[in-house]
């Protein structure tokens, strides 16, 4: 038997061992698809007492070479990928780091490799208890090449099976490697991830920044159309198309389901220097994102206007296109543009436009031509007298379009319903009886709040999300423009009682002044509906606010810090550091000197506040949100954030 023994320190291996279990799956993929393997086979078997006991990647690529083996676990950091751009199959390398084989001890305690390679069959087997051993065994001789990887002795009942949507994530990490690769193929939990069927069109835009010194920095935006709904994402990736980082792209695009991948040398650079999850803080990677959403904004009109004509081109077909032929008179061509602006625009807002007969739409689609053709006296009326617009409301709609547009009007209706849509749902998801005690905290109501900050006021973004108080000391001195080098070395944070705490999320916002360079920090901790708020969870959020008021780094006079912990009720003891003489209700401990403020709240207060803010405005749209509609609403989340309860009831809402 040989022990291979690693190199590193310690620390940094835990480190990487701390990696989130679908980027650690992905990264024993990854292994796989550099390993040239045409087929990689996730698996999953229960435990005698957890639902997930073992995890197994099985590949058919080329293997572990059984002489270099040694080499390959020995030294982390350095990698036979180093220098070299494409496997022997031909495929391009994704990452030089070599770290990914250590990865997966985030999933579980014990991991062998079985590696067939050379005429060897051999396995090596590491522990997360002692990270610098690895036994390595010979088994026997074989013909055959792959490797399966073998995680056992796993913590928790991980979400990563397909029930979870997990096979959708790994679909879209490796969606463009799958579409283009035909002889690449990923089996997870028992599914095909299918990717080259469900693929509309993929398009690949150049793009380049210029930097203040006159280089410039590239990149390449690939855009996936899907053929069925998807949640929208725009992934960062490394050169090769390995995706690092996810977020949402943050434009309009109605009625497209899509991902975009964005890939540049210069992430590369951030990987190198393991500042790559720092990335939205950085100001290059920063433009290259900006850029890459101007370029999908530009992707997308385009693609509106190919609809358009493909729904024309539908009416013309079906015969109730009220116009025949091509025209040379100016008038009438102006005239036909302008038809072609309302019908489209009635055709994409009214859902119940394309349900109506066809000879209903025949004739809806006359009495527009007919208004555009007459000018201002007709259009009026049918506004009137088809959709029952009164006057007042006509001139008042006139009046607002000469300062907004009409897409402007809805969007921002839209988002007012849809938050108190969002409002009520988030009421049945913590309230009703049966979700409260399902609902999971950090895989299920973590992810849904994580997309909704608004709640806690407007302005504020998401800075971390379930990451410790190290990267919210690196997110604070960003935040306040400090050198990134003094920000990628900054000491480990601990809490109050040295160790290491980890927030679920930390928001932040300007506050509006004159100088425009006050902050406001939110740390909220988050507790499952069925966990009452006790004394104990107050003592924890109080440790992460001594952590920074005890830390010179932290503090800045322009700089204010709230501390948040939210769950359904209190227990006795807890209500009363929540209701103390001279503070305002939640208000359990402040340090004036620092603007540091401690916070305990049920989610009854929050949502009545977030009412509050949106009271003005759902008395102008005259819209009181019911369980209907919050049960549509929830519809648009992924569904593996919510509860059995209410995946129930929007089942039955579809069937009725």
């Amino acid at each position: 038997m040989q022990n291979i023994q690693v190199e590193v320190q310690k620390d940094h291996i835990e480190r990487i061992t701390s990696a989130k279990p679908i980027a650690a799956l992905a990264e024993l993929i990854w292994n796989a698809y550099d390993a040239d393997a045409k087929k990689v086979i996730i698996t999953f078997e229960e435990g005698p007492i957890s639902k997930l006991g073992k995890i197994l990647v099985t590949d058919d690529g080329i293997g572990i070479d059984p002489n270099r083996a040694e080499s390959l676990f020995k030294f982390l950091g350095g990698s036979w990928k180093n220098g070299t751009l494409h496997t022997s199959g031909g495929r391009f390398i994704h990452g030089e780091k070599g770290q990914g084989r250590f990865k997966a001890f985030s999933l579980g305690e014990s991991v062998k490799w079985i590696s067939r390679a050379n005429g060897k069959k051999f396995s090596i087997n590491g522990k997360l208890s002692d990270l610098k051993n690895f036994p390595m065994l010979d088994i026997d001789s074989c013909k055959e090449t792959g490797c399966e990887v073998e995680i056992s002795n796993i913590p928790k009942d991980y979400q990563i099976r397909a029930e979870h949507g997990a096979d959708e994530a790994i679909r879209d990490i490796f969606a463009l490697q799958l579409y283009e690769d035909r002889n690449f193929q990923i089996i997870y939990d028992g599914i095909e991830i299918d990717a080259r069927d469900a693929i509309r069109e993929v398009s690949t835009i150049d793009l380049s920044i210029k930097q203040e010194d006159g280089t410039e920095i590239s990149g390449v935006l690939e855009i996936v159309e899907w053929n069925k709904k998807v949640e929208r994402k725009l992934m960062l990736c490394l050169p090769g198309r390995f995706s690092f980082y996810e977020m949402a792209p943050g434009i309009q695009a109605r009625g497209f389901d899509f991902t975009a991948y964005l890939t540049s040398k210069y992430y590369q650079k951030l990987a190198d220097s393991n500042t790559e999850s720092l990335v939205e803080l950085d100001p290059v990677a920063n433009a290259l994102i900006e850029s890459a959403k101007d370029k999908l904004r530009e992707y997308f009109r385009k693609r509106e206007v190919e609809l358009s004509r493909g729904k024309i081109q539908e009416w013309k077909d079906a015969r109730i296109y009220p116009y025949e032929g091509i025209t040379s008179d100016p008038i009438e061509r102006n005239e036909r543009q302008v038809f072609d602006v309302v019908a489209l625009n009635l055709a994409d807002y009214s859902s119940e436009f394309e349900k109506t007969p066809i000879k209903t739409q025949k004739l809806i689609l006359q009495l527009i031509k007919t208004a555009v053709e007459t000018g201002g006296t007709s259009l009026p009326n049918i506004l009137e007298k088809v959709i029952g617009l009164p006057k007042n409301k006509q001139e008042e709609l006139a009046e607002l379009l000469r300062k907004t547009t009409l897409t402007a009007v809805i969007n921002a209706a839209k988002s007012v319903t849809d938050r108190l849509d969002f409002l009520k749902a988030l009421q049945i998801l913590i309230f009703d009886p049966v979700s409260k005690k399902q609902l999971l905290e950090r895989s299920q109501l973590h992810r849904i709040i994580a997309q909704e900050t608004w709640i806690f006021g407007e302005q504020f973004n998401l800075m971390n999300d379930d990451e410790d108080l190290t990267s919210v000391l690196k997110s604070h001195l960003s935040s306040l423009d400090r050198d990134r080098k003094e920000i990628a070395q900054v000491a480990p944070v601990l809490d109050a009682s040295g160790k290491v705490a980890i927030v679920d999320l930390l928001l932040s916002k300007r506050v509006p002044t004159p100088t425009d360079e006050e902050r406001k920090h939110l740390v909220v901790e988050l507790k499952r509906p069925s966990q009452p708020i006790n004394e104990d969870v107050i003592s924890q959020i109080k440790k992460y606010a001594k952590a920074v008021a005890k830390d010179s780094r932290f503090r800045a006079c322009n700089v204010e810090w709230d501390f948040l912990a939210i769950s359904n009720s209190f227990t006795p003891d807890a209500e009363l550091e929540a209701r103390q003489v001279g503070r305002p209700i939640g208000l359990v401990a402040e340090y004036d000197d620092l603007k540091i403020r401690v916070w305990a709240k049920t989610w009854g207060q929050i949502i009545t506040e977030a009412e509050g803010r949106l009271t003005f405005y759902r008395r102008r749209l005259e819209y009181q949100a019911n369980d209907t509609e919050a049960l549509n609403y929830l519809k648009t989340i992924n569904e593996n954030y919510l509860s059995d309860e209410v995946r129930e009831k929007i089942s039955e809402l579809a069937d009725e």
